[in-house]
């Protein structure tokens, strides 16, 4: 009988050091101040720039840009300053990200006279990657434990996630890396050197790497939108009248020739957004359609040329909304 106490006491200890062990790993690891940093090359780290430019408490009134992985391909920011005469900033690096959690980082650092813009597409989902986000603000550990407080509960759920995937990272990500740009001869545009200090793209895009071959195949309908995230930005586009900030839509860029819609079809569409959205829509969605070669590797993604030529079709709009 001693015996068989000692050995659950024990297992008991064993138990408690594992315990004790594991989640001092993951303090280490994610928490502490001078914990291991293995995202720091990680494209999503464009976040966390986009945060704190937005952040800065000198800066003047700019025009925000914020939606999905079509923001950054789309939006060439030197063009639309150029003609707006103003500093614009995007907030957006891929679809993953969720745009409940880009508006959660308007709201910490929108001020009183920015423009803010949602670039409507397809990607409009109120879904996010908890672990990906995480990398992103892997930094900044202030607001990394903001983001866990603000989805309580979904730490529990992704620690064994997040703990392995970080440990594997440190072990032998740079060995991956390593193996993966000697196996291929493609820039990988999709990359932390693409972007600026500011999180906007800049990396050049050369060609057009999807099929030139266009016909219709593509929808753009309302039943496509999550009205989740459309009601959410609803309440946001309260918020920013309450605050001095203009809040409005443009639809995202579409290649000529792609869509099954007739002309009726896509007026109904807009008449469908404008009656439901808060916020004035920029134009109508044709405004953006888009020949095939100013594309680059996704029905969405424009290369560099062609972001310039989306960039200054939007900063027409907004100079002829705001006159």
């Amino acid at each position: 009988m001693k015996k068989f106490l000692t050995f659950i006491l024990k297992f008991i200890l064993v138990l408690g050091l594992t315990y004790g062990a594991y989640h001092l790993l993951f303090w280490f690891l994610w928490v502490a101040d001078f914990g291991p940093d293995a995202y720091d090359g990680s494209y999503q780290r464009a976040l966390l720039w986009q945060y704190e430019a937005l952040a800065e408490e000198d800066r003047e009134p700019e025009v925000i840009v914020f939606g999905s992985s079509y923001v950054p391909f789309g939006i060439d920011a030197e063009t639309m300053s150029g003609i707006l005469g103003q500093n614009v900033q995007t907030l957006g690096v891929e679809a993953s990200l969720g745009i409940p959690v880009l508006v959660d980082i308007l709201y910490d650092t929108a001020k009183p006279g920015d423009t803010i813009v949602y670039m409507l597409g397809k990607s409009n989902w109120s879904q996010e990657d908890f672990f990906v986000i995480s990398c992103a603000l892997e930094e900044n550990k202030e607001l990394l434990q903001q983001y866990w407080d603000s989805r309580p509960g979904v730490l529990e759920g992704q620690r064994n996630k997040m703990l392995w995937r970080k440990l594997y990272t440190l072990l032998v990500g740079d060995l991956i890396e390593t193996i993966r740009s000697a196996i291929s001869d493609k820039e990988q545009v999709y990359s932390i050197d693409s972007f600026d200090v500011s999180g906007n793209m800049v990396g050049l895009r050369e060609g057009t790497l999807i099929s030139t071959d266009v016909g219709p195949s593509d929808t753009l309908s309302f039943e496509d939108m999550e009205l989740e995230t459309m009601d959410m930005l609803n309440e946001f586009s309260l918020w920013c009248e309450e605050n001095d900030i203009t809040f409005v839509i443009a639809y995202s860029m579409t290649i000529e020739g792609s869509l099954v819609e007739t002309e009726e079809d896509l007026s109904l569409y807009h008449r469908q957004m404008t009656d439901y959205m808060n916020a004035d829509i920029l134009g109508i969605p044709e405004d953006y359609f888009l020949p095939v070669e100013y594309f680059y590797n996704h029905p969405l993604h424009l290369n560099s040329e062609g972001a310039k030529v989306y960039s200054q079709l939007l900063a027409e709009e907004l100079l002829e909304y705001r006159n």
